[in-house]
């Protein structure tokens, strides 16, 4: 290559690479367009590039301090209703609950900011993935700098071992490969050349460039630098991971509005009673405290606690399961989800590719491919490419014998992969003087250096393996009449004399399917959830790996133009179980991901790669590999598999199901709780007595009520037939005629009971700190036994969910401790005399009565 001049002055052109494509230029097109020289840049140029493009790093948003994310928490209705009461009770010199309201307020504010601050971490991950340093040319010399310095118009020197630090147009190479994977789903290493592709090739098949992120693992070359920072092709994969929002879940939608009409009802009732109050003749001071403690116990500040322990608890047992939650409602979609986009290479695959066939002599095929690629046994491979050490792999599996397999033979020749001939070969000198030239490459383009007879026997077996949709690598042998090679030469120069060889096989690769993918994507049907292929790989190589992942024929789609060229609409019937979608980039991924959802379905994605992180951003429930996923896939997802095991997807959603069932019966229960204080606090001022409960034992009330139950709610099992049913749909509401019924009967079952206790105690002459001790103890026990009849299965073992029985059992210890020794005044009560005790008992008799009579109603009779 002719050297070119450099510039005078930088280029007008635009180096982040807008709208041009590096990979149809030539070397020598690419400089020019570039203003740059093969032997890089000058120090003032470097400058003044650094100045105009900035450094080659991804722009992190800005994030909110903790303090910041906390103080707009009291900015929110709710926490502002409650910060008045507590103003109020201080006022009034109630300082006891004035403290507990602001306790209360303290931990509600404090669990919603932790929440909140899950940060979008993908463009950071850019950092992870990029290397500190990088060795370039400037004013002819090699030098090394930090990654960040490197800017559009350097000349990267490369070797294997070495993770490109920008997008780059390939000037030379020398056997030059890179692991791509991660960026276009293309399993193994990928060739790369100086001599320029089509403009239409998918990024899979740019074989001129090499891309920020990826490793270099063989060979060497040079390469000059087109895009750096947020304009590479893995910057461009952050910023778009980072501008997708996570979907609302059908319970963010059903728990807002339930939270709006508790909280208009809190006011009516907080205002309403008091002054019903008043009119009948109650004092004023009284009533207005009775407001605060109206409003304290309806007001349901404890809700978004409620949801989060109940889904945090959920998230633990999924962790137990392999499956770590990062965004805690994933934990309630995922029992949602219709539709699953799964990412082939890493996912549905182990990433490992294996020979899986050998069509010819085995062992002459694999004594040729050892030869091809320069060794002469199985034990000497001096490659490493994934390939290479799969066929090295195989031969030390059988007794491979051949002429160049003896330490005696001698390598003459040794021509590196040819991105234009698509080959590769070797010439070895055996011991009895014989020159054989062994070679390796793309099967049509072995068969073709063949002789007339060959391509004629072997034709159809090639088309065969090629349509079979798997890696696979043609063999050849032949005379070689080259020239000795020097010892200090590296390579031949001249061209593979490829020319009348004898065809001696083909060896397929596969990348094979995980353990247990199959069963899993038939459960996963069986639930009602359609799996869909999506990869950067060739399509045809999708539909083998669906294929063996139990998945049915369906429609195979080619990413890039093709799916580009389709509307909405169109496309959409074809997105069905058993689809497959090749060649598809991160912004196809990211398009169908939104098409399903537009049209109702709840999408899971899976990936472990760069390119599947938007998708993994945008879904409904992002699930990422942990352990063999990228860090910007990681941080994308909501979900990660810390076992990268796929059949956990399906017992994560099992687990989901039980979630939202349980989570539904545990805000059932907790507002049915509401309701019973509302009942006794309502018939006390009607009755002209003080209301039952004070702040501070309302804070007792609701330790138990909202985080004892919630742990034992959602502590349950899954039901047996969970996965053999249909998924809920997106727009079910959270509230409907079971939930109301199911609040309304626990509210007035417990209301009920603690009022009697209330007012028949204030009847045979209990203070009120006695007869408030009465409706503390029937509360507590009667809640328990409503609870118990609100389980899906109310006699299932101890063992199974061993919350529940130490909730009831802790429940019933503090009421008997607060009816019967000074500990009582603790919470502003006193030990309940002998005159109460029948009242008492019968209350929580009758409690426990009505929630056994109303099982059909509470528990197994309804779907909850």
């Amino acid at each position: 290559m002719a050297d070119a001049p450099v510039p005078a002055k930088p280029p007008t052109a635009t180096p982040a690479g807008v709208n041009t494509a590096w990979h149809a230029l030539t070397p020598a097109q690419s400089l020019a367009r570039l203003g740059a020289g093969e032997d890089g840049l000058s120090d003032l140029e470097v400058r003044e590039r650094a100045g105009r493009f900035g450094p080659n790093l991804a722009r992190v948003p800005k994030r909110e301090s903790w303090l910041e994310e906390f103080g707009e928490s009291f900015t929110e209705p709710l926490q502002l209703l409650l910060v008045a009461v507590a103003v109020l009770s201080f006022l009034f010199g109630e300082v006891i609950d004035g403290l507990a309201i602001v306790a209360v307020i303290m931990l509600a504010a404090a669990v919603e900011t932790s929440t909140e601050m899950r940060a979008q971490r993908s463009v950071e991950a850019l950092h992870e993935m990029t290397a500190p340093t990088a060795r370039v040319l400037r004013d002819g010399a090699g030098r090394t700098i930090p990654a960040a310095e490197v800017v559009p118009g350097d000349v990267l020197l490369l070797e294997a071992g070495d993770i490109v630090p920008a997008d780059a147009r390939v000037l030379t190479a020398s056997a030059l490969t890179s692991a791509e994977a991660s960026l276009t789903g293309e399993p193994g290493s990928v060739p790369k050349a100086a001599e320029p592709v089509d403009e239409g090739a998918p990024l899979a098949g740019r074989a001129s460039v090499v891309h920020a992120g990826c490793v270099v693992t063989g060979g060497a070359g040079t390469a000059v630098v087109f895009g750096t920072g947020a304009g590479t092709q893995v910057g461009k994969v952050a910023a778009l991971t980072a501008g997708q929002r996570e979907p609302v879940t059908p319970l963010q939608l059903g728990m807002a509005r339930v939270a709006k009409l508790v909280l208009v009802f809190a006011v009516v009732v907080s205002v309403g009673v008091p002054l019903l109050g008043w009119v009948l003749g109650q004092p004023v001071k009284e009533m207005v405290l009775t407001a605060l403690s109206m409003a304290f116990a309806t007001v349901p500040e404890e809700l978004p606690v409620l949801v989060t322990i109940l889904l945090a608890v959920g998230g633990r047992a999924l962790a137990g399961r392999g499956a770590l939650l990062r965004r805690l409602s994933v934990g309630e979609a995922i029992g949602s989800v219709t539709t699953l986009l799964t990412d082939k290479t890493g996912t549905l695959t182990r990433n490992e590719l294996t020979v899986t066939a050998v069509d010819g002599d085995t062992a002459d095929v694999l004594a040729t491919a050892l030869a091809a690629q320069g060794a002469g046994t199985g034990s000497d491979v001096q490659g490493c490419e994934p390939l290479e050490l799969a066929v090295a792999a195989r031969a030390t599996e059988l007794p491979v014998s051949s002429p160049l397999a003896v330490a005696a033979a001698t390598v003459v020749g040794v021509w590196p992969f040819d991105q234009a001939a698509r080959m590769r070969g070797t010439a070895w000198r055996t011991p009895d003087g014989r020159e054989v030239l062994a070679v390796a490459g793309a099967p049509e383009a072995v068969l073709a250096a063949c002789t007339p007879e060959d391509q004629q026997r072997w034709g159809g077996r090639v088309a065969d393996a090629l349509a079979g949709g798997h890696r696979t690598i043609g063999y050849a042998t032949g005379e070689h009449k080259g020239r000795d090679q020097q010892p200090d030469d590296d390579v031949v120069d001249e061209a593979l004399p490829a020319v009348g060889l004898r065809m001696v096989g083909l060896v397929t690769f596969t990348d094979p399917v995980r353990d247990g993918v199959p069963d899993a994507v038939t459960e996963l049907h069986d639930a009602g959830i359609a799996t869909i292929v999506v990869t950067g790989d060739h399509p045809s190589a999708g539909r083998a790996v669906a294929h063996a992942a139990g998945l049915p024929d369906g429609p195979t789609l080619t990413g890039g133009q093709a799916l580009a060229a389709r509307t909405d609409d169109d496309l959409a019937g074809d997105l069905v179980h058993g689809t497959v979608v090749g060649r598809c980039t991160p912004a196809d991924k990211l398009r169908l991901v939104r098409l399903l959802q537009d049209r109702g379905q709840v999408v899971a994605v899976t990936g472990d790669g760069v390119n599947d992180a938007p998708a993994l951003s945008a879904a409904d429930v992002g699930i990422a590999m942990g352990q063999r996923g990228t860090q910007m896939a990681r941080d994308a997802a909501g979900l990660v598999l810390t076992d990268d095991a796929y059949p956990t997807v399906a017992a994560a959603v099992e687990k989901g199901r039980s979630i939202f069932s349980q989570l539904r019966r545990g805000v059932s229960f907790y507002l049915g709780a509401k309701l019973a204080l509302v009942t006794a606090m309502v018939a006390a001022v009607l009755a002209g007595l003080p209301v039952p409960y004070a702040p501070v034992q309302i804070v007792l009330l609701e330790l138990f009520m909202d985080v004892g139950a919630s742990l034992a709610f959602v502590s349950e099992p899954a039901a047996p037939a969970a996965m053999r049913q249909p998924p809920r749909p997106r727009n079910a509401s959270l509230v409907d005629g079971a939930f109301t019924t199911a609040t309304v009967l626990v509210g007035l079952t417990l209301g009920t009971a603690a009022t009697v206790g209330y007012l028949a105690s204030s009847a045979v002459g209990a203070s009120t700190g006695q007869a408030r001790c009465a409706a503390l103890v029937v509360w507590l026990v009667g809640h328990v036994a409503v609870a118990w009849s609100l389980r899906a299965r109310p006699a299932l073992g101890w063992g199974e969910n061993p919350f529940f029985p130490l909730w009831a059992g802790a429940a019933t210890v503090v009421a008997l401790v607060a009816a019967f020794t000074p500990a009582a005044a603790w919470v502003r009560a006193e030990p309940l005399a002998a005159a109460q005790m029948p009242f008492v008992v019968g209350a929580v008799a009758g409690c426990a009565l009505l929630a056994w009579l109303g099982r059909p109603v509470l528990g197994t009779g309804t779907d909850l």
